[in-house]
């Protein structure tokens, strides 16, 4: 109990260590908006048991632990993939079991999971139709979710011994996870306690599974580079091969825009409805979203060798954006090619809007991650395992925000007119950075070479 209430302070610390008054700032308004969608949740509730809405209150309980249960995998991959931390390292002399249960409770002492907690409380409060009973539920979703998250990471990150006792345990148990799930889905209401001892003991073979599988990885994936001689090879293929890290991560984020496309894909052969006419946040993986906040919103702290040889070479705006593009074409051509097969198989009707929002995208974003890599240069460090973030959060959310505005013309095409002021304005943005780049690359020479 020592170790975990020490290790829960030193996390605590860790989050307000740095840039303190901005970080209380931003956890006082995710407090703010969860109780403004608490009271809307409520609303909805409320509307459900009225007949206003074209489902009962049975089925929105159940839509909101699936939003709960999604969201909270979906944040470990997207905007950014957040590593798994190892808060303990496997040589301190701890036993297996202790080390599993301190970083599991370490990790869900996070701003996060507070708003979270903080949300379901305050509905539980304001709204008569969602009960304690229905808390302690979600509570569990969240915590099954959760261990969804770090059991994906460990497939990720670490290699994993597939003929051992610890792997095959790891499985039955999963399979008696997946056995209960059927007879009874975790994010439907529970009506009595009996069915909630049931989702726990459900949780319980998950979270055993998950310490299982924990002890069946016995290393991280080795990180590798392979260098080409080959003279055709373009220096933008190089670039993209040569940098272990850029490509695992970018190749992450690709396979998750494909899993995306490819439930999108699937629901229309099935059904001939798209998920992203019902939901219209799924349209940000359409655009190339994922290859800036995973990387190019940072490119000189990937790339900083490349940035400092531009410096040192000729240190002019043409060679700075010059050296910028290189490393994005390759990783822009497949994102690319992705788009326009899904639109080629399984979406003609959205084709123009498609590749005019991609086209604009990359002009817009673009721009952006130059912007972020000069003005918020992260130092890239400890490999792809590490739990420092390899791009700024605040370009990420920008870059959320201006790519949805490229969504307009959803709702009418006259707002593609926003389109060029988007593109113009992030340009200028860009141009005005550039000026003043003498005093921006002390900064950046700092955060990417600094000693620790």
């Amino acid at each position: 109990m020592d170790l975990i209430l020490y290790s829960c302070k030193a996390r605590l610390n860790s989050y307000f260590r740095h840039k303190k008054m901005q970080r209380v700032l931003l956890l006082a308004l995710g407090i703010v908006l969860s109780a403004f969608y608490a009271w809307l949740f409520t609303y909805l509730l409320q509307q459900s048991r009225e007949g206003g809405l074209n489902m009962d209150v049975s089925q929105m309980l159940g839509y909101t632990n699936l939003l709960l249960l999604s969201f909270t995998i979906l944040r470990g991959f997207f905007p950014a993939y957040i590593p798994k931390a190892d808060f303990i390292n496997r040589i301190y002399p701890i036993k297996p079991l202790k080390r599993f249960w301190t970083e599991l409770v370490v990790e869900l002492v996070s701003p996060f999971y507070f708003v979270l907690l903080n949300f379901l409380l305050l509905l539980c409060m304001m709204s008569p139709d969602y009960t304690v009973l229905h808390l302690a539920q979600s509570f569990l979703v969240f915590l099954t979710a959760h261990i969804t998250r770090r059991s994906l990471q460990v497939f990720i990150e670490r290699r994993i011994n597939w003929r051992g006792s610890a792997f095959w345990g790891a499985v039955i148990m999963v399979g008696a996870f997946i056995a209960l799930e059927v007879r009874a889905p975790m994010f439907e209401p529970v009506s009595s306690v009996m069915m909630l001892v049931v989702h726990l003991a459900s949780l319980a073979s998950f979270i055993l599974a998950n310490f299982l599988l924990e002890q069946a990885a016995y290393e991280p994936k080795r990180r590798t580079v392979n260098y080409s001689n080959d003279a055709r090879r373009s220096l933008g293929w190089r670039l993209f091969k040569n940098h272990k890290m850029a490509k695992q991560l970018l190749l992450f984020g690709l396979g998750f825009k494909v899993l995306m496309l490819g439930i999108d894909a699937t629901v229309y052969t099935a059904k001939g409805i798209h998920m992203l006419d019902k939901n219209a946040t799924l349209w940000l993986f359409v655009g190339p979203l994922v290859i800036y906040t995973y990387v190019f919103n940072n490119v000189w702290g990937f790339y900083k060798n490349l940035w400092l040889t531009t410096e040192r070479a000729t240190g002019s705006y043409k060679e700075f954006l010059r050296a910028s593009l290189l490393p994005l074409r390759m990783p822009i051509l497949i994102d690319a090619a992705i788009v326009v097969l899904y639109v080629a198989f399984f979406n003609h009707g959205q084709a123009t809007f498609i590749l005019l929002m991609y086209a604009a995208a990359v002009l817009v974003l673009t721009p952006i991650g130059i912007i972020a890599s000069f003005t918020s240069p992260k130092m890239v460090k400890g490999g792809i395992l590490s739990f420092s973030a390899k791009t700024s959060y605040l370009y990420s959310f920008i870059s959320i925000l201006l790519l949805g505005l490229l969504f307009l013309p959803l709702l009418h095409p006259m707002l593609y007119m926003v389109y060029p002021v988007v593109i113009a304005l992030t340009v200028f943005a860009m141009v005005a950075v550039l000026q003043e780049y003498k005093q921006y690359k002390y900064k950046l020479f700092e955060t990417l070479y600094k000693t620790e």
